[in-house]
């Protein structure tokens, strides 16, 4: 046995660290190796799970936004006298030739919905759907028919330009009051597309109001409650946008926004809607 005073050799290189709970945590613990820059695998199986419960959360509602009432549009309120013809500027002029802003343009195909060249401006009109109550609208009846059929095949719920508020809320309106004059909703598939449309604004836009709530929206809200027949969901549009309606100021409201409001009030007295605004 060495005496105290005897050096023992050491050998080369730094001396092992005892295995401890800390030390063994700089490895990564079981299953994670050091140097590995993926989460644990605990961590990645909860990533997992939470992103693949989104995803089937998102199919659901888009299948919810798409199979209204089992895949049947909602039955409409019954009218009691037609929307009179209307007067706006004239911005189609062929079967698929538009003009916004002095520049005319002709759409080719579906895509041409979403040519992001052609301007966010110039787009946002194409899909408002102005022209199909402008001045003479009746003589492009079958030009606004294809236009419409090909807008609800193209556009699915959330995907492009026209979903956006500034062209969806107005592009409500302008379907609503397009089929109350000349029964241009008459397919299926349009009917179920503007079901579609309203949903996706209730949803997804009326919650977001921050400084206050939109005209546009809650116009279409009206719209879209008076104009479906009497259901919990046609009530809970109504409701909605009557609520936002009564929290504008005055001044907020367009004179073409309290001309539509008066008219619908005769077009649905039954529902006794502001005249204007109160």
């Amino acid at each position: 046995m060495p005496s105290p005073s005897t050096q023992v050799p050491m050998p080369d290189g730094p001396a092992p660290l005892p295995v401890t709970r800390q030390t063994a945590g700089a490895t990564g613990g079981a299953g994670h190796v050091q140097g590995d820059r993926r989460p644990p695998a605990g961590l990645r199986r909860l990533l997992s799970r939470l992103v693949r419960n989104y995803v089937h959360g998102m199919k659901r509602h888009e299948r919810y936004l798409m199979d209204p009432v089992h895949g049947r549009s909602l039955p409409l309120r019954l009218a009691a006298r037609r929307w009179p013809a209307g007067s706006g500027p004239r911005s189609m002029t062929a079967p698929r030739a538009f003009s916004f802003q002095g520049i005319e343009r002709v759409l080719p195909d579906s895509r041409g919905w979403h040519h992001q060249p052609w301007g966010q401006d110039w787009i946002g009109q194409l899909h408002r759907f102005d022209d199909l109550n402008a001045t003479d609208a009746e003589q492009r009846r079958d030009w606004h028919r294809a236009l419409v059929l090909n807008w609800a095949v193209s556009n699915g719920p959330g995907r492009g330009p026209g979903w956006e508020a500034p062209s969806l809320a107005p592009r409500i309106v302008n379907w609503i009051k397009w089929d109350l004059r000349s029964g241009g909703l008459s397919s299926e598939t349009t009917r179920r597309s503007l079901v579609v449309q309203i949903r996706y604004l209730r949803h997804f836009f009326s919650r977001q109001w921050r400084d206050g709530s939109r005209p546009d929206i809650a116009k279409a809200l009206i719209f879209a409650g008076s104009y479906f027949a009497d259901s919990r969901e046609s009530r809970a549009w109504l409701r909605k946008g009557l609520r936002a309606l009564n929290t504008l100021e005055p001044t907020a409201l367009s004179t073409e926004d309290l001309r539509d409001l008066a008219l619908l009030s005769l077009v649905y007295p039954d529902l006794h809607p502001p005249h204007g605004h109160r």
